[in-house]
């Protein structure tokens, strides 16, 4: 049985103090209370400090801020796994600097968690802009299966056994995008069991200053470094359709013209390839 409070929540940050309230407000809402909230900022920055110290008197269970810049700081990953150490409960829960969530989802999935027996549980999750699509994921997914598309796994719906969290060594914090499917891919790889509660209960916020999904050169080199890393588990189309999302950004990114059109037509190609493979099926 997990305890009342028994849940760390960890929100990683960098330069968002405009969402940063928001943020720790829906945590601070929460039907089921946290034992505790860490804010772990990789910029070491005394604003976001200032955000946090004026919510923690307003909590009624401790909020701290932690300074999680220095050396092998900058990614959503090392930002969690900094928070995450500090934490001395049976749970973690993770919810970015930029989203919210509704006010039942600790009360939600940790229930299931309990009922469920299992490692981890996932909610739904919505954008905040109409059109703006993002996928829901079902029960019983294996790890080849979300290799190369999230099925709607993010780092803001789910909570986790900590025990279960660190057996794979928490988040890759050398990743500077797919993170959140990298570490799904892993813990499924370790045979870990998860139930989903098929409610939105999470909003994902989409703003123009700075997100992983934007196009710029890190996000396709961070693809390339990501299709390294799952190799041996990416099967053909996958890789095509990696290498699609890499064409996608750079033919935006790229320094030239001649470039970008290259790009442009490589993403058309593969992506037709993808449209046969689908017929065919």
């Amino acid at each position: 049985m997990i305890a009342g409070h028994d849940i760390t929540v960890v929100i990683p940050t960098h330069r968002r103090d405009e969402f940063l309230g928001e943020a720790i407000a829906s945590v601070v809402a929460q039907v089921r209370e946290p034992a505790a909230l860490i804010v772990s900022d990789d910029t070491g920055s005394s604003l976001t400090r200032a955000v946090v110290e004026r919510w923690a008197p307003l909590a009624p269970f401790p909020v701290r801020y932690v300074d999680s810049s220095g050396s092998g700081a900058g990614t959503a990953g090392a930002s969690r796994n900094a928070g995450a150490s500090l934490a001395t409960t049976s749970i973690l829960a993770f919810l970015d600097d930029d989203d919210t969530w509704h006010p039942e989802f600790l009360a939600s999935v940790t229930g299931v968690l309990t009922d469920d027996d299992v490692d981890f549980v996932v909610a739904w999750t919505t954008a905040d802009e109409e059109g703006y699509r993002i996928n829901r994921i079902g029960p019983g997914l294996a790890a080849a299966e979300v290799v190369a598309r999230n099925p709607g796994f993010v780092g803001s719906n789910f909570v986790i056994l900590t025990e279960s969290f660190w057996s794979v060594d928490g988040f890759d914090p050398t990743l500077t995008v797919s993170n959140d499917k990298d570490f799904l891919v892993r813990v499924l790889q370790a045979g870990m069991r998860y139930s989903v509660v098929d409610e939105v209960l999470v909003r994902n916020r989409i703003h123009a200053t700075g997100q992983l999904t934007d196009k710029t050169e890190r996000r396709a080199a961070g693809i390339e470094r990501y299709m390294v890393k799952h190799a041996e588990l990416l099967s053909a189309r996958d890789r095509r359709e990696l290498r699609a999302q890499i064409a996608s950004v750079r033919r935006v990114t790229a320094p030239r013209a001649a470039l970008r059109l290259g790009y442009l037509a490589r993403l058309v190609y593969l992506r037709s390839l993808s449209m046969v493979g689908r017929s065919s099926l």
